[in-house]
């Protein structure tokens, strides 16, 4: 079986489904073949833990055309009054329901079950059959930035055959079953973790967190959208303040802890980690419950009595369930232009916005001839590690953001698009909180990517 296609999409998660789902709306006389390893579309999603959740509000993340959940507040717990975050389940099934619909439109098709195995082929994981794709236009690769999660990845470190192992998957089966948890991972998935155990009634004195680094979070309350959006501004418009101001990172941190902008577990520990990762003061409060913190490196081994740690050892026994949340979640690639000669490689634009990166790519293709304008409005950045990397990020977001302020319809776009966290703004930039986020922002933008894109 061969196969045509103006667009061969490798890869049907979130940015390959955003893609297509973007450039089938922009365009009128192209189709598209999507194809994934995994027999249902949704990427990462079909493998993640049953209790996982966006950090993000549902009402910014999918595609353009359909809605994710209702836009809803939560009525209760530690995120009360904050927008719906959807689950793994709800997830999965919105992404069946998206391909259901560009296939319907006879402009696209989903060959799940296979892989992409390079130079037009595809091989059906099933009966080992290689197909050959005729790609008319360009290859897109939504593979780059695809998320490493617990179930699906390789620890870096031994364990011993007796010792009791899993990735988060297993909590769920294990709860009742250990007295006492080690939590493996510093970042959004061991935050995971430990709060669904405390929500399990696990007590925090049950409750071992191996944590190699500290890590910085975005406050919950600050990237709330629709009706909350002004604070997402005012936000934003403390962030380029701080930048505008500040002598070095040490500073910069410092002044975004103090405006309420970063929030940290431990008031003793200077963090070195920045992943973009969000909580909210009730599970930052909650998280601050378990005292039993071990910062000795990176983990080496699991040994049926101890743990062997880059600077230390700690002791375990089989009473104790090792819980994987290694994983490294926001895959760490160097950057390339997201426009190559026949090819299309999705990557991050602007900050934290993955649906909405792809999305924005795809409007750009349809709407721009010269590969090397695409690139010029779609500078590309890896994901942020290190607290050194939020200048970076955020000055390349900030100065991204104001090239396409230039483009009257990618601005259009920018606006009108569910995927972007601001598009309420407008609706509410009358309110005495969003009048002076957007003059602090406007004062201090400019002297904020000076300032940031100045050595130290």
């Amino acid at each position: 079986m061969d196969i045509e296609t103006d667009y061969l999409i490798v890869g049907a998660g979130a940015s390959g489904l955003a893609f297509a789902d973007s450039l089938l709306a922009e365009t009128e006389d192209v189709d598209v073949v999507l194809v994934d390893r995994r027999e249902r579309p949704g990427g990462h999603w079909t493998d993640a833990y049953p209790f996982v959740q966006l950090h993000t509000p549902s009402a910014y993340y999918g595609v353009t055309s359909t809605a994710l959940g209702q836009d809803r507040l939560i009525e209760s717990g530690r995120n009360q009054g904050f927008y719906e975050q959807a689950g793994a389940d709800e997830i999965c099934a919105y992404y069946e329901g998206v391909v259901e619909a560009l296939t319907a439109s006879g402009r696209a098709r989903f060959l799940g079950g296979h892989d992409h195995v390079g130079d037009g082929q595809v091989r059906d994981l099933k009966t080992g059959d290689v197909h050959t794709v005729t790609v008319r236009r360009r290859l897109v690769d939504a593979t780059v930035l695809e998320s490493s999660i617990p179930a699906t990845h390789q620890p870096s470190f031994t364990v011993a055959a007796e010792a009791a192992f899993g990735p988060i998957n297993d909590l769920p089966e294990v709860v009742d079953l250990y007295e006492r948890f080690t939590v493996i991972g510093a970042g959004k998935t061991s935050v995971d973790a430990c709060l669904w155990l405390l929500d399990q009634d696990v007590s925090p004195d049950r409750i071992r967190w191996i944590r190699p680094r500290d890590m910085w979070f975005n406050d919950r309350a600050a990237l709330q959208p629709l009706d909350q959006v002004a604070e997402i501004m005012y936000g934003l418009s403390l962030d380029t303040e701080a930048a505008a101001h500040a002598e070095n990172v040490g500073d910069l941190f410092d002044r975004l802890e103090s405006s309420g902008r970063m929030l940290r577990l431990d008031p003793q520990v200077s963090p070195t980690m920045f992943r973009a990762t969000m909580i909210s003061r009730a599970e930052q409060a909650a998280l601050q419950t378990i005292e039993d913190v071990v910062r000795l490196g990176k983990l080496r081994s699991i040994k049926a009595d101890r743990l062997v740690l880059e600077q230390g050892e700690v002791p375990t026994d089989s009473e104790v369930f090792h819980v994987d949340c290694s994983a490294l979640g926001l895959r760490e690639a160097r950057p390339v232009p997201t426009f190559g000669p026949g090819t299309i490689t999705i990557q991050q634009v602007r900050q934290a916005s993955p649906a909405f990166n792809a999305a924005l790519v795809a409007f750009v293709e349809a709407h721009r001839d010269d590969d090397e304008e695409k690139n010029r409005l779609t500078p590309t950045h890896p994901y942020p590690s290190t607290i050194d990397d939020w200048a970076r990020l955020m000055s390349t977001t900030w100065a991204t953001e104001m090239a396409w302020v230039n483009e009257p319809d990618l601005s259009a776009w920018v606006a009108g698009t569910r995927l972007n966290l601001l598009r309420a703004f407008p609706e509410h930039m009358e309110e005495p909180r969003a009048k002076e986020a957007l003059t602090r922002f406007l004062t201090n933008v400019g002297p904020a990517i000076e300032r940031l894109s100045t050595p130290a």
